[in-house]
């Protein structure tokens, strides 16, 4: 039986994009955010294609929901074997203006306080370490499994405007990095994908469906850890 893709921060842009790819090749799926308004509307619509689907609200800062949502998720639909976690907003350009940094949480780097670092250390790094830490013995003992991270261009690249996210998102890479050799021995694949341009649909190489196609052919080939996107 093909394992169960868990796609945490799922939205209706790339984690619809990513949980469509993946279950149209069989396998379930555990939609995963904090918005359960949001989340149910896009397990209807996936239903509607034939994948087994499921929604499960949960804060990726709370370390005791995600843990439940994602042992639920293993036991209504079978064992994780896949995770892809993207958690962080989507920027909005469909008006052809810069997005609204200061209102979505980002500080700049001359800005940024030990406050706003946490708030994205928690959201990105924490929740990432905690998907990882329910889901990772199952895989570990199996001796199969893919850990699937997407982060933006400021992962890679100094951005100023994007100060505490930065800082972040670079963590989150670089324990990525760290984990993906030992684990790679024990049948585990880790990868790292940095998108670096608007995620907009009929957006090229922006695309989320694009984007997903491309996640869902490094899981399978699980040879190349890192891939950038638009830079």
């Amino acid at each position: 039986m093909t394992s169960t893709i868990a796609v945490v921060g799922a939205g209706p842009g790339l984690g619809r994009a990513i949980a469509r790819r993946f279950g149209t090749a069989g396998h379930p799926v555990a939609l995963i955010s904090r918005n359960r308004a949001k989340l149910q509307p896009i397990a209807d619509s996936l239903a509607t294609e034939g994948i087994t689907v499921r929604a499960y609200p949960a804060d990726v800062t709370d370390g005791a929901g995600l843990t439940a949502a994602l042992e639920s998720a293993a036991a209504d639909l079978g064992r994780i074997g896949v995770l892809s976690y993207s958690p962080a907003p989507n920027l909005d350009h469909s008006t052809g203006e810069m997005p609204d940094f200061a209102a979505m949480g980002f500080t700049t780097a001359l800005e940024t306080t030990p406050e706003s670092v946490r708030t994205q250390v928690d959201l990105i790094v924490g929740g990432a370490l905690t998907a990882v830490a329910a889901v990772l013995p199952g895989m570990r003992k199996e001796g199969n499994g893919a850990l699937l991270f997407t982060t933006g261009a400021s992962a890679i690249l100094p951005m100023a405007v994007l100060g505490n996210a930065a800082i972040a998102q670079a963590g989150l890479r670089h324990w990525a990095t760290s984990i993906q050799g030992d684990l790679a021995g024990e049948g585990v694949y880790v990868g790292h994908v940095s998108v670096g341009l608007p995620i907009v649909p009929g957006g090229g190489e922006g695309d989320p469906d694009a984007i997903a196609e491309r996640w869902y052919q490094l899981a399978q080939a699980r040879d190349t850890f890192e891939t950038t996107i638009g830079f």
